[in-house]
């Protein structure tokens, strides 16, 4: 790779492929070289990717904290941690269509501004349901829109540069999970606090930080609005001039030369019909658009793929299950391990065990218990207390969670995709298992870490062994519904936790270091499939 400055050399448009003659997509996208453009997009996507993880993880910080203003029971926080999932599989084939026709540049900003709203609205929300909506129509709104933002950020980049471009992205994406417990940090444990409307409204920290997580989103829509549409998009829609003005803008930004010099100067229409499959009909209407995406899942389940997609469809359940659920109760489970009275073990000199630590009925008796020891007849909720320290290690779990995924990625060509799901799969189910068994909270938490970095690693390597399974055809339909599939296990992992905490301490821990283990058992059968299917 030569470079020059801070610039890479861009490579010469073949003699066949002059001035005169059309050039199709990788062609004209390689001419505009790789430099400022493409780095100001890169940074420009940061925001706008790190809304989805505070989607799907401010709840968990701010649980503890609006415990007394929310009403919220054991089951009531599940039902709330798993909202935004919930919204995430609602429409998430619609906004797959969408994207197609209108364009993944206005879809997107759509987003932005739409969740950045979602978020204004929902920190100000003074009773529990309507929280909850807005939560919900959030995972609505992510669950489409930045599903397309890596297709959007892959259609600047030529074959050259995708897939390292692309593996960056996935990394600073990935940094949010340590952003949203080191701003928790920050701000909860603060005693700040406003009121609007003549105190009708009273922002206290939690509020304040849920306003706070508002600026991913709105600093994504500042950002990508000075960003153009996709030049793959506009070339697939027959719209070559407007394509052709962004490949020049591009060309110059990544060299310093004029957008005049660009030696593109016809575009070759791209043939819609290849994209079209040959399992679908060919006299489509563009109102089809939701119809074909369900037309061509039926593809999916006849043998030869039928083992290998449920085998990989039940593993991603249980490692979303198992990721999601730890980083939407970590916080919780942390602040009941601190709140923990010794004197509840009855003076016994053995050193009670986490699930002691624990305990259900102790947990919903905390409140009415302080409030009779204040002497407080009417006060029915006195919120435990939340340390420091709870944002501390959580901050401390995401930052080695996400050290681990990035090194494993580093070694996953040399050892192999299968090797680490499998080592990842095991290990999780083994840490899940042995959470009732820490003899302390120091060893709990590090196991904790252990699963999130590892159910991630699982996630990752079983979503990236889809293309082994499946033929090019069928690809982008299997990830979308795998990816459903692992954001139902999030949803039900949610709304079972607290109900199985309410049974016994062991159950929930038993039942995902179980299926874990099973999905272990499984995986060993997808090696007879994986690379041999047409």
């Amino acid at each position: 790779m030569e470079v020059n400055g801070d610039r890479e050399s861009v490579p010469r448009v073949p003699e066949n492929e002059s001035a005169e003659a059309a050039v199709d997509f990788e062609t004209a996208v390689s001419a505009t070289g790789y430099g400022l453009f493409n780095v100001l997009l890169l940074m420009a996507a940061i925001p706008a990717g790190w809304t989805t993880v505070f989607d799907t993880s401010t709840t968990a910080f701010i649980m503890p904290s609006a415990e007394c203003e929310l009403d919220l029971s054991l089951f009531r926080k599940g039902l709330l941690a798993a909202s935004t999932y919930a919204g995430m599989i609602c429409i998430a084939v619609v906004w797959g269509f969408i994207a197609d026709h209108i364009g993944r540049k206005y879809l997107l900003l759509f987003g932005l501004m739409s969740d950045t709203l979602c978020n204004v609205f929902g920190s100000a929300a003074q009773s529990y349901y309507v929280y909850l909506s807005f939560k919900f129509t959030s995972g609505i709104i992510v669950g489409g829109p930045f599903a397309i933002l890596m297709t959007y950020i892959a259609e600047f980049h030529g074959e050259r540069h995708r897939s390292r471009v692309l593996m960056w992205t996935g990394s600073l994406f990935a940094l949010g999970n340590v952003a949203v417990p080191a701003l928790s940090r920050a701000v909860l444990p603060r005693t700040w606090s406003f009121s609007l409307l003549n105190n009708s409204l009273i922002f206290d920290a939690w509020r304040i930080f849920l306003l706070i997580c508002a600026l991913p989103p709105f600093l994504g829509f500042v950002a990508m609005w000075s960003f153009p549409e996709s030049p793959k998009f506009l070339m697939t829609k027959g719209r070559s001039e407007e394509a052709l003005k962004v490949f020049r803008r591009m060309y110059s930004m990544n060299t310093g030369k004029p957008e005049d010099d660009y030696p593109v100067k016809i575009l070759r229409i791209e043939n819609v019909a290849k994209l079209q499959t040959p399992l679908e009909p060919a006299n489509r209407s563009s109102r089809d658009g939701p119809r074909r995406s369900f037309y061509r899942m039926k593809f999916l389940f006849p043998t030869p793929y039928i083992f290998p997609l449920f085998t990989i469809n039940v593993i991603i359940f249980a490692s979303m299950t198992g990721m999601h659920v730890m980083k939407s109760w970590l916080p919780q489970l942390i602040v009941i391990l601190n709140n923990f009275d010794p004197k509840e073990s009855d003076d016994s000199p053995i050193v009670p065990t986490i699930c002691e630590k624990l305990n259900v009925q102790a947990i919903e008796a905390f409140g009415a218990q302080a409030a009779l020891a204040l002497g407080n007849t009417t006060e029915t909720c006195i919120p435990m207390i939340v340390s420091t320290t709870v944002y501390t290690n959580a901050t401390i779990i995401a930052a080695s969670a996400v050290t681990g995924s990035l090194l494993v990625g580093a070694i996953v060509n040399k050892v192999g995709k299968k090797s680490i799901l499998l080592v990842s799969l095991v290990s999780g189910g083994s840490c899940y298992l042995g959470l009732s068994f820490s003899p302390s909270t120091t060893i709990f938490l590090v196991l904790c870490s252990a699963i999130i970095a590892l159910t991630g690693i699982s996630t990752n390597a079983i979503t990236s062994m889809i293309i082994e399974v499946v033929p090019t055809s069928l690809r982008a339909t299997a990830v979308s519904v795998t990816l459903m599939t692992g954001r139902f296990g999030a949803l039900t992992g949610n709304l079972l936790f607290p109900i199985l905490l309410n049974v016994s301490c062991d159950a929930p821990f038993y039942y995902i270091g179980g299926f874990l283990t099973l999905c272990f058992v499984l995986g060993i059968f997808l090696s007879k499939y994986s690379g041999k299917l047409p």
